[in-house]
């Protein structure tokens, strides 16, 4: 009985931890020999965010991983996955939600992983700060009699994106990535009329801009620059405030 409960024990260990592999783990890109890379879902707001994100993306990887053959819509005129879709009488959102059709559509297009996605509506919010500043300045003491206000904006999106094995029909990775976005801006009280604040549009295109890269760190670290959640894109060039807890931080 004993003998047999030490033969056991360590098969179930194993099991155990073959089971667990985490979903959030970045995917072996690089085993790969060719990715597709589909047009991403997207809510109304979003929705050229989900056709140029990918393309964005892709032409990271393609720079990143020069001996996989990435597949991926680049034009109306060049989109192989929008083409294979239609024959197969496939939408994005059946691939995303079905592993098993997404490794389908991935062997149509002779490769080893299909990378599908789903882009949640951006989030815009600003917030101001009603306390007063004064400025700090060159020899270390206060300057002038200038007092000054701060505002903050924000861009936050969510991005789920999920990776299928076409040789097995199992989903490799599956995660949130999220993309946030700061804008700091400083003023004096006699101006708070005429502060430019970043528009929505403006704040999207930063977006579809520096999404690309969260995504591209998350799938592959080791091979792409990190790329931090929070980003501050946005804040005042040799402007020192001080208030009442010291000098101001723009994080």
């Amino acid at each position: 009985m004993n003998l047999l409960r030490l033969f056991l024990v360590p098969s179930i260990l194993v099991l155990v931890v073959g089971c667990g592999a985490s979903l959030s783990a970045p995917p072996p890109l690089e085993q790969a020999n060719a990715v597709a890379v589909t047009p991403f879902i997207a809510e109304e707001e979003a929705e050229t965010m989900g056709k140029w994100v990918p393309i964005n993306l892709t032409t990271r990887f393609e720079l990143a991983l020069r001996e996989t053959n990435w597949v991926y819509d680049q034009s109306e005129k060049v989109s192989p996955v929008a083409t294979k879709l239609k024959e197969m009488g496939l939408t994005l959102t059946d691939i995303f939600t079905d592993p098993a059709l997404a490794a389908k559509v991935g062997q149509g297009l002779d490769v080893d992983l299909i990378i599908v996605g789903k882009i949640d509506n951006p989030k815009f919010k600003q917030w101001n700060d009603n306390v007063v500043y004064r400025k700090q300045g060159s020899q270390g003491g206060i300057s002038g009699t200038a007092d000054y206000l701060r505002a903050r904006q924000s861009a936050l999106v969510t991005t789920q994106i999920k990776i299928v094995d076409t040789k097995t029909g199992e989903l490799i990775f599956d995660d949130k990535i999220v993309d946030y976005l700061k804008y700091w801006h400083a003023f004096q009280v006699e101006n708070r009329g005429m502060v430019g604040y970043k528009s929505e549009k403006e704040m999207m295109a930063d977006l579809g801009n520096h999404l690309p890269r969260r995504i591209a760190y998350a799938l592959y670290p080791t091979g792409m620059p990190i790329v931090k959640e929070g980003e501050v894109l946005k804040k005042p060039e040799n402007l020192i405030l001080l208030g009442s807890g010291g000098e101001v931080t723009w994080n």
